[in-house]
């Protein structure tokens, strides 16, 4: 029935719970899931240093959320875990990404 479940996250309880979902759906059917995560653009008029240090900052973070949800996802049985954490609104990025990969299924937490 799914092959491809795209999985929003931004680390909150509720997107723990839909991982716990998107990992019962990809088991039962086998499919593939893609973590993404929304982050805030840093913005360019902090001036260098701080551009730079707020960057890595912010995309450490970012990678880190999506890696451990794989992790777990991993943990829970699925055997295909993509992820990419990418900036702009969550929204935006979320209908992006589900246009350009076309999954079955978008699971994400209803608060957070």
């Amino acid at each position: 029935m799914f092959t491809h479940i795209l999985l929003a996250t931004d680390g909150s309880a509720a997107a723990e719970r839909a991982t716990d979902y998107a990992a019962s759906l990809a088991t039962r059917y086998g499919a593939k899931v893609t973590v993404i995560h929304a982050f805030a653009p840093v913005s360019t008029l902090l001036g260098e240093p701080n551009y730079s240090q707020a960057l890595d900052k912010t995309l450490r973070e970012a990678r880190d959320l999506v890696t451990s949800t794989g992790d777990r996802l991993r943990l829970l049985g699925v055997e295909a875990v993509e992820e990419d954490s990418i900036a702009g609104q969550a929204a935006t990025v979320i209908l992006d990404v589900a246009e350009s990969r076309q999954p079955d299924v978008i699971v994400l937490g209803a608060r957070g």
